[in-house]
Parts: structure tokens; sequence; C-alpha cells
């Protein structure tokens, strides 16, 4: 849902790269912008120039304009001008990201075209790009954390390979979720609430709040809240279904419902710093978020009207998290050293119609409509459900300098995650004889195991005032197991039929790696204003076990080799930024899932086949006067198979080709942004446009899936007026109504379409108390 306003914390220091001393030329602009503005001479430069971005992309805090990596920063007001909330309203910000989502919480994120398609199949290859909240990776296999965005200090995005200092899952990139620390200085406290509508759909609202309470001169506490109650606009409509073989057919009566796919997201958030000396800090925070939603965010423009589906069983979902951090810092005088632990507890229950499945498959065939064995023909259709339970815990030690001449870092890390997950599909009519247990007509019930262990390690050297070279490795060790049963009665175990318990466990999977990535950075300071950086990086995913013993058993970590070119200014003394990068990346043995009945009746992962990624990427911010503020950001990716991949070596078709697009990889995405400032009854005001556009793009690896998904761009914009401790906002989302296919999918059997929110309309009042 949109909204609000986060809650601002004090402006930060000008940025200022140039020396004190100002040319004569200088102060004469300056001068002139005052006389126009009403102001004095100096007043007119401080506020004439951006803001300072603090980032901590290489685990140390430094302007983000003295990083040699291609960074993105979304700062709290930043999220508080757009109006983001959730995971899908900041990517759509983010021109070098993109995704694929069918519902809150589940989705895939890829980075510079770095893409195999993504799966929702925990027992498949992890994701290439990892997603941390403060100091640990929350990456999940087709189920990413939706955090939910409020009291948040910034969204970093470290585009290329982060594979030395951030390890697995950051081959392609990594999004860092960060939010407000306590704050021993001052009290402070707010509230925001917002109302909105939906064109031809529900309305929404939601509340939030925060609450920082310094505890002494060494102490704080923050506590934040929310509830936000999303609105539908997808309509569940009167439909029936006939299966071929028995003839059945089944009405949805019961499953019809306007404005269906709704949304309830409940969270706390608590954190405690305490100064235990001059040197030493310790910060420990817990997080609990619990999310509710019903129905699917897709409908069927071929058979129905837009925004329209037909559904034949429930869909639904609950996804309740915690997670439980401490943070450690101390000087040690010659370097800071920082361990930081955390553990996250995932309960994840999900409910699909999965009914067209059984139009053209064998549940018929050999589970409902075998006569000659089970007797009458039922109906087959099919409620999917999936319930996983997901522990991760995570330590790091890091120790870190800082040098007139040489800085260097390094670090251990352990990582230990535990998904156990049972899929069922469900036919509530089956005859008990062809049931695996109760009424599931075939079950994935599993326990995955991942660890990994690793040391790193970052130098940088300066050879003058503006030359410096970075190297680094990280070493990494990692095993994952995968155990449990898959399958039916008849099927890999034959046979179980009219059994009164379930046939055995039949996944007893193991696999062991160890590898090393590499970085070595060069930069220069073209002036006191000026960098420009080359960079070659590695970045990997961690191998894996598939689920069929002795038949393609483990598959390898496929890795990223990154070629960088980038630079970064700031200009007409601290009005404009600008920032770039071109890169060149080749992907080999990529870990791809694939289905081959010649080998297996599952799904399974080998390293097969490359891939070449080549773009370029700037974003630029200019505030063109001392009330308008400008800015664009835009990607380039032409990212392609570079070799025919063949699922069946027997066949002579491929099954992707050379040359084609990596799915979910728009060849040009962009966001432009114009914010004006001023005042509207003595009271501080601003609008702001937001606009922002992502090309067509395919929605699949395999040609037997792929299609290829329309343009869209989509118009924002708000009214926000500011009182004595008050603030108050209009805005409207999707202003021109735009219909975006954001996903085609067969996730279901059925081809169905992700769809965006139709138009919005909302308003939202804050206070602030200090």
């Amino acid at each position: 849902m949109a909204r609000k306003t986060n809650p601002r914390q004090p402006k930060s220091v000008p940025f200022t790269r140039h020396r004190l001393s100002q040319s004569v030329g200088q102060i004469a602009r300056a001068g002139l912008i005052a006389a126009v503005a009403g102001v004095p001479v100096a007043q007119a430069q401080e506020s004439m120039q951006l803001e300072e971005v603090v980032v901590t992309a290489t685990k140390r805090s430094a302007s983000m304009q003295d990083v040699p990596i291609s960074i993105t920063a979304l700062g709290q007001s930043d999220l508080d001008d757009l109006n983001i909330t959730n995971f899908q309203d900041y990517v759509m910000q983010l021109p070098s990201v993109s995704f694929a989502q069918r519902r809150p919480g589940q989705a895939n994120l890829f980075m510079r075209g770095i893409s195999d398609g993504g799966n929702g199949n925990q027992s498949l290859q992890g994701p290439s790009v990892a997603i941390y909240l403060n100091e640990q990776p929350v990456t999940a296999i087709g189920f990413n954390l939706d955090v939910h965005v409020y009291d948040v200090e910034r969204i970093e995005v470290l585009m290329g390979p982060q594979g030395t200092l951030y390890g697995a899952a950051s081959q392609a990139g990594n999004l860092r979720i960060i939010t407000n620390k306590p704050d021993p200085e001052a009290f402070d406290a707010g509230f925001d609430l917002t109302a909105e509508t939906i064109s031809e759909g529900d309305n929404g609202y939601m509340a939030e709040g925060f609450l920082n309470m310094p505890l002494g001169d060494a102490a704080a506490l923050r506590l934040t809240a929310w509830w936000d109650d999303d609105g539908g606009y997808i309509d569940a409509v009167p439909d029936t279904i006939t299966y071929p073989l028995s003839g059945i057919t089944r009405s949805n009566e019961g499953y019809v419902e306007d404005d269906f796919n709704t949304s309830e997201k409940r969270g706390l958030r608590a954190a405690l710093l305490v100064d235990l000396n001059d040197s030493w800090t310790a910060t420990a925070s817990a997080m609990y978020q619990e999310l509710e939603a019903e129905g699917v965010w897709d409908h069927d423009p071929e058979e129905f009207d837009d925004f329209e589906v037909d559904r034949f069983f429930d869909d639904r979902q609950e996804d309740e998290w915690a997670q439980f951090a401490l943070t450690v810092e101390g000087d040690l005088g010659f370097a800071d050293l920082t361990y930081a632990g955390s553990y996250l507890d995932r309960d994840f229950d999900t409910y699909n119609d999965y009914s067209h499945y059984s139009i053209d498959g064998a549940v018929e065939a050999y589970y409902t409509c075998y006569v000659s064995y089970f007797g009458p023909c039922v109906d087959p259709s099919i409620q999917y459900s999936n319930h996983s339970e997901l522990t991760f815990q995570t330590h790091e030690l890091r120790l870190a300098s800082q040098g007139d001449r040489v800085d260097w870092i390094v670090g251990t890390f352990y990582s230990e995650q535990e998904t156990a997950f049972d899929s069922r599909w469900s036919v509530p009519t089956i005859n008990p004889g062809a049931a695996v247990e109760d009424d599931l007509y075939f079950q994935t019930d599993q326990v995955r195991e991942d660890s990994e262990v690793s040391v790193f390690g970052e130098l940088t050297y300066r050879f003058t005032e503006d030359f410096s070279a970075t190297v680094g490795y990280r070493y990494f060790d990692g095993e994952t197991t995968l155990e449990g049963f898959v399958g039916t009665v008849w099927w890999p175990n034959c046979c179980y039929t009219f059994s009164d318990t379930r046939p055995p466990d039949n996944v007893d999977s193991k696999a062991s790696y160890d590898d090393g990535t590499a970085k070595l950075s060069l930069s220069y300071d073209v002036s006191e204003d000026v960098m420009v950086y080359a960079t070659y990086a590695e970045g990997y995913r961690a191998g894996g076990a598939n689920r069929s013993p002795g038949v393609g058993e483990t598959y390898d970590p496929d890795f990223l080799d990154s070629y960088e070119l980038g630079f970064k200014s700031t200009l007409l003394d601290g009005r404009w930024r600008l920032n770039g990068a071109a890169y060149f990346m080749e992907w080999d043995d990529i870990q791809l899932g694939f289905f081959n009945p010649d080998i297996s009746l599952l799904g399974l992962v080998d390293n097969v086949g490359t891939a070449e990624s080549l773009g370029f990427e700037f974003d630029t911010t200019f505030l063109a006067t001392e009330n308008l503020e400008l800015s664009l950001a835009y990607a380039y990716n032409q990212a392609e198979l570079t070799e025919d991949y063949f699922a069946n070596d027997s066949s002579t078709t491929p099954d992707a080709e050379d040359g084609q697009d990596l799915p979910f990889t728009p060849d040009n995405k962009y966001t432009a942004t114009a914010r004006y400032s001023f005042d509207m009854f003595s009271m501080p005001s601003s609008v702001q446009l937001n606009y922002a556009y992502t090309d067509e793009m395919y929605n699949d690896l395999f040609l037997s899936n792929r299609e290829k998904m329309d343009d869209y761009g989509l118009l924002n914009a708000s009214l926000r007026v500011e009182g004595d401790g008050w603030h108050a906002t209009l805005f409207g989302e999707n202003l021109t109504d735009e219909v975006a296919e954001l996903y085609i999918n067969s996730v279901d059997i059925q081809r169905l379409v992700t769809v965006n929110k139709p138009r919005t309309i909302g308003v939202s009042f804050g206070m602030r108390f200090d």
C-alpha cells in the first residue's frame, strides 16, 4: 500500500568533495542565486548542494561518491517521497533490478540480466541475488521476505558480483534493507495514517508509528509498529471446468468474489542500543511480521475481462516470521571489531487452486478414474498447499582497519539454514487406496539443510592521494543435504496402493563443495569531484543436491566473472551528482532446473550452459534551483545465452537457443522524478512526479513456455504539506491506469498474468513529537 511519511531524521551534512576555498566565480554564482531567491550568500551556497549519501556497502561507513562500486541508495526521504512500503514498490524504482512475483512474499529477484527465470521449488537451485535485512541475509528460494518499509534508514542496492564481502547468492548483486537505529541523543516519536481507494477495486488502510526513547546518556530504545490492510482489485468470476476422461464438470460456486486479492500485514520491531563504554557498543533487536493474504494477483484477459479470473479452490497464504539479532562493535585502537549474529524463524503456508493440472496430466488415468482398480471416477480437482518452516542463523566476525595508505578488512562467516517443506496435492474425493496419505495423490515432504563457512578479506592500498587499488578474496566451504519423501502410491516406489502407511522416504542426497572468489579494483580521482574505477569481480551461487540419488545427484556452484568500468562525479559545486558504469559479465556452468522424464519424473538441477550480459547504467540528480530537484536513473542490458541448451541429450531441437534473451531482463528500464518545493499558505509544501518505465521482456528461458511480456510505464504523483509537527499528503499511483503484464506464468498450470494495481488515489496524515 502506498503511503505516508517515514519518520524523517535530521539532514546530513551537505556533500562537498572540493576544498573549502571557493573561486571568485563560484561566489559570484552563489550571490546571483541568493539575489534571485532573496537569501544571504552563505545560506544560498549551503542550501544549493545535494545531501551526502552515506552507505555501508564495504562494511564500513563512507560517502557513496567515494566507494568504487555501482550503488543505488534509496534514503529515508526517497522512500518517503516515493510512497514505498513493500518489495514491488522499491524494485520498480531500481533500473538494474527486475523481478517475478505472483503474491506478496513470493518473489524472485534479478540484477543486470543474470536470470535463469527463478523458481519456487525449494528442492532446486537458489537465487543469484541476495537480500539482507540489516546484517543478516534472508534470501530464500522463491519466498523472499517482503519486509514492510517503515522507519527504514535506507535501501542499498549493490550491482554486480559481491562475492568477496558478501558471499553466496550475491552472485549478481545484493539488496540491503537497513532499519533506523536507536539514538541516545534525543527523544523522537511519530505516527502515520493512510487511506486509499483503488479504481474499480476496494479500499486500503494503514497505520504506522515509531518511538525513540533515550535511556540515560548511553542507551536508547526504538520501537516501531505497522498495520497495512491492502484492498483487492481482482474479481473471481463464475465458471466451470470439465475433465476429459471422466466427463465430470465442476463449477466454482463458493469461490466467486469481487476484489478477492486482499492482504493484511502486521508487525513490530524493537531495538536496544547500549554504549558499554567509550569504545564498545551493543545493539540487540527483534522483529516480527505476520502476513495474511487471500486470492491471487493474476488475471486471465484471454478468457475474461481485465482483472478477472476463475478459481475452483482456495487461494490464500500466511507468512509469519521473527528475527533476532545482536551486533557488538568495538574500537581496538588499531582496528574496529564487529560481531553480527542473527536468527530468523519463519513459518509459511500457501494454498493454490491446481485443478487445471488434472485436464492433461495423469491424475485421472491413474488415481481418480482408474475404474478397474479404484472404482468409479471421482472429481479430480486439486487443492495445492505448501507448509514450510525455515530457520536461518548467521554469525560474522570481522576486523576492519583504516589508515592513511592502507585499509584492510578480514573476517569469517558461518550460516546454517534448515527448510522443512511439505508440498501437498490434495484431491478431496480421492479413493483412499489411491492416496499417499489422507487425500493426497502426490506429496513432497522434505527437509533441506544448507550450511557454509567462509573466510574473507579485502585490502586497499593508496599509491598516491589519487590512485588506489583493492584486492579481495573469499574462500567458502559448504554442504547441502536433502532428505524425505516425494511421490505417489505408484511412483517412484511401487506399489503402495491401499496401504495404511505412507510409502517410505526415498530422498537422501548430499552435496559438498569448496572454492573461492576474487576481486581486483583500481580507482583514480581525476579531480576532487570526479572518480573513475575499473573492477574485476567474481560471484557465485552455492552448489546443492538433487532429489534423485544416483542420477545427477549433485550440482556444483556456478560462477559469474564481471568486468566493470565506472565513474562517480559531483559537479556544479555539489548541485549535480552523476554516476555511471558499463559492464560485461560471463556466466559459466549455469545451474538450471529442468524436467527430463527420460532421466527422472522430478525436476533436477545441472550445471549446463553459458551466458553473457553486456550493459551500462547511470543515475543522476540535479538541484536545478533551491526549489526544483530532478533525477533520472537508467539501465541498458543485453543478456543472452551463448550456446544451445538441450534438456535431453538425444534431442536435435534445443530447449533454449544460443543468442536468445535471458528471461526477466528488459533491454531498457528507467525512472524519472521531478520534485518542486514551495510554500502553501506559509507552510512548507512540495509536489512530485515520478515515472517508472520497464521495457518488454520474456517470461521464461525455455522455448516451450516462452512469451514476450509488453513494456509498461507507471506514473505517480504526490502533494505534501507540512505544518507545525504534522504533515499531510495527497498521492496518486498509476495515474494513467496502465494494465501491466508483470508476469505471464503457468505456475498453476493455467496460463495467467500477474497484473499491477489500477489507478489508486489516497491521503495520509502524520505527526512528529520531539
